[in-house]
């Protein structure tokens, strides 16, 4: 997207913002089709506020999901249209189905196309069914399920044409990191930015402690507030389906060996967002409910404006200075650079130094020491500020 617009922020500000609405519009049409299915009262009004809660979850609007995973959304309306395209067509008694269920491995194809975890839709598919306890299945929707699941087998071999090379940080491992990472999942649910966790392994823990509270605070509220009341509204069933979904949506990113962002449960909070529309019809309260959620997003959002180091705007603000101090500098190559803190320096990295400097890329080291016999070697020190050296 970059490219197509030329490094145009307003114009990938806006692209992004088109594409977010569309993801919670899909996520409002699957909620209208569960409700029909499910027959739920009020089925437009859940459809509703469902969209709208998904639209303003934290995960979506934080700085490092606004900036680098447009595809996220665009996962989201394949996603969502799949699976209200599948559970429609299992529960329509007239022959349209059959074109609706053509469409299915379609959209599973876009999705598989737009992100990698598009590969869990078929269990999706299920899990959904279970909610909505519809079953057994009709031979149409058998068939789909089976090209669905064809596609998956063949995908590693297209898979090869369609995706860049990985990055080392999404290597799957079984260690610490399952357990990291679940605790990281739970965080994501409820609403709490990567940031603010970023920041007690920094040190700073008051702050960081308070921040996750601000957010996660008022979205557990919102959650006892409807459940209250609402909580037998839904069976034991679609209760373990729920959870089913969220955990299955997520399922690769556990393994991952390093990364996990708010974002990756983009998929997985679909259906609980389905439910808690549900259970908030029937609350005296829902007005409150909505207005804690969105209180929790704010102050998600909001602090990532004044956090420091390591927060995404922090050291975007940090790499700019940077940029703007070498542009004066006679820097030639090759140039070497030092850096002891290199989430600080991804902010920049090799290709913001070649492209703000006019060198080539190849031209650019990152090492941990700078070696004895060379021209030019960046030094950038832990606090930030950088020296020459020698």
């Amino acid at each position: 997207m970059l490219a197509c617009f030329d490094g145009n922020a307003l114009a990938m500000h806006a692209v992004n913002l088109v594409l977010h609405l569309l993801a919670s519009a899909s996520v409002g049409v699957l909620a209208l089709v569960v409700a029909g299915v499910c027959r739920w009262p009020r089925p437009r009004q859940i459809a509703l506020f469902a969209g709208l809660v998904y639209a303003t979850l934290a995960m979506h609007l934080l700085p490092v999901h606004w900036a680098a995973a447009a595809n996220n959304s665009m996962l989201t309306v394949f996603t969502s249209l799949a699976l209200a395209t599948w559970l429609h067509a299992l529960c329509t008694p007239n022959p349209r189905p059959l074109l609706l269920l053509a469409c299915i491995p379609v959209l599973q194809m876009l999705a598989l196309l737009t992100k990698e975890s598009a590969v869990l839709i078929p269990l999706l598919m299920v899990v959904i069914s279970l909610f909505a306890r519809r079953g057994p299945w009709r031979r149409g929707n058998t068939l789909a399920w089976v090209v669905c699941v064809a596609e998956i087998v063949l995908w590693p071999f297209l898979d090869r044409h369609f995706t860049a090379r990985t990055d080392g940080a999404y290597t799957l491992t079984l260690g610490f990191n399952v357990i990291r990472n679940g605790v990281a999942f739970v965080a994501w649910l409820l609403n709490v930015p990567r940031e603010s966790i970023r920041m007690i392994m920094t040190g700073d823990t008051g702050a960081a402690l308070a921040w996750m509270a601000a957010t996660a605070l008022p979205m557990l509220g919102a959650w006892l507030i409807a459940l209250r009341r609402g909580h037998a509204l839904l069976s034991m069933r679609q209760w373990l389906a729920v959870a089913l979904f969220a955990v299955i949506a997520y399922g690769p990113c556990f393994l991952f060996i390093w990364n996990s962002y708010a974002y990756y449960a983009a998929i997985s909070v679909i259906l609980p967002v389905i439910a808690l529309a549900r259970l908030s019809m029937d609350s005296r309260r829902l007005w409150l409910i909505a207005a804690l959620i969105a209180v929790s997003s704010w102050v998600a959002v909001a602090g990532t404006r004044h956090a420091a180091q390591p927060a995404l705007l922090a050291r975007a603000h940090w790499g700019e200075n940077l940029l703007q101090q070498m542009e004066k500098q006679p820097v030639g190559p090759p140039l070497w650079v030092q850096s002891s803190d290199s989430h600080r320096f991804y902010a920049v990295g090799s290709a913001g130094l070649a492209w703000r400097l006019g060198l080539k890329p190849n031209t650019i080291h990152v090492t941990r020491h700078c070696p004895a016999t060379i021209k030019h070697c960046l030094v950038i020190g832990d606090n930030g500020r950088w020296h020459w050296r020698p």
